[in-house]
């Protein structure tokens, strides 16, 4: 989206206009009403999101479409979209100017996790697929994954739908709210820190997107953590957006702004981690027809 649409959006939930379209308001005479915003906001918001496709006229009134779902309910992350989690890193580059002063980034609003989570789960399919194939390409013969916070899941479950046994670990809330999403997958789902990791012996220990949310220290802590997961010889594996020189100023900005630590890592420098955190025949590459690249590493077995 532009970001001038972005900032109107921003507004029109802030001042409760998006609440008056997906409850009761169908004109904009009852959103300037209900919203508590003048008429002229109220009409010229209602013209914006009817060309944007987030409103249909029907009659005299306007209503929702689907791309306004994942502002009326939040039960199902799938059906949230990215929408919703694009206004939430909106809203950390607007308080930037405070994190930078004091590095703490503003506290997420009620709804952010699972807007974040419905936002990977609209993921590409051809993304997911690819970042998986690459790691099933660096251990063609693992029969076990224990996949590493991983939002809603989707690369655990095409994991598990390639006949793999696989473990998802998250965090106690993210497990609770993916959890009757993957009711019918064959993926084992398991609570707890990723930074603690999982006790267990598995042949590959992915993360997809992981790596850029957290600064050195942690992603250290991640490795340690997989290695002690690992049978000897098993993979890790990172997929994720990593700095090739110049790095994506974009990506930058928002984990600046939304991170405590989080950056655009080089994949030379995520490599040292792997080796300084016991692994060997250190790899790096690109998962093709993707932004993303990888750095994999063995499990170095112990003496």
């Amino acid at each position: 989206m532009d970001y001038r649409e972005l900032l109107l959006l921003r507004a029109a939930r802030e001042t409760g206009v998006l609440d008056a379209l997906v409850s009761t308001a169908d004109t904009p005479a009852e959103v300037a009403e209900t919203a508590g915003v003048t008429e002229r906001a109220a009409e010229l918001t209602v013209d914006a999101l009817l060309e944007m496709g987030l409103l249909e006229q029907v009659g005299d009134a306007v209503e929702p479409t689907n791309r306004m779902l994942g502002f009326i309910t939040k039960t199902d992350v799938r059906s949230v979209g990215t929408l919703p989690h694009e206004l939430d890193r909106v809203e950390a580059l607007v308080a930037l100017p405070e994190t930078m002063r004091t590095g703490d980034p503003p506290v997420p609003r009620g709804n952010a996790l699972r807007n974040r989570l419905g936002a990977r789960a609209a993921e590409d399919d051809a993304s997911v697929r690819a970042a998986v194939t690459a790691a099933v390409r660096e251990q063609p013969d693992a029969e076990s994954v224990l996949v590493v916070d991983d939002g809603p899941g989707r690369h655990a479950v095409e994991f598990a739908r390639r006949g793999f046994d696989v473990t998802m670990l998250a965090e106690q809330r993210v497990v609770d709210a993916v959890r009757p999403l993957l009711g019918t997958e064959r993926v084992d789902l398991l609570a707890g820190d990723p930074l603690a990791g999982a006790d267990g012996s598995f042949d590959v220990v992915f993360h997809a997107r992981v790596a850029h949310g957290y600064g050195p220290e942690e992603n250290r802590q991640l490795l340690a953590a997989a290695r002690e997961a690992l049978v000897d010889g098993g993979l890790a594996v990172h997929v994720d957006v990593l700095r090739d020189g110049t790095p994506d100023a974009g990506l930058t900005a928002e984990l600046l702004a939304g991170t405590g630590a989080g950056e655009c890592h080089a994949a030379e420098t995520v490599g040292e981690w792997f080796t300084d955190a016991g692994f060997e025949a250190v790899r790096e590459g690109d998962v093709p027809g993707t932004e993303y690249g990888f750095v994999a590493g063995r499990r170095r077995a112990v003496e």
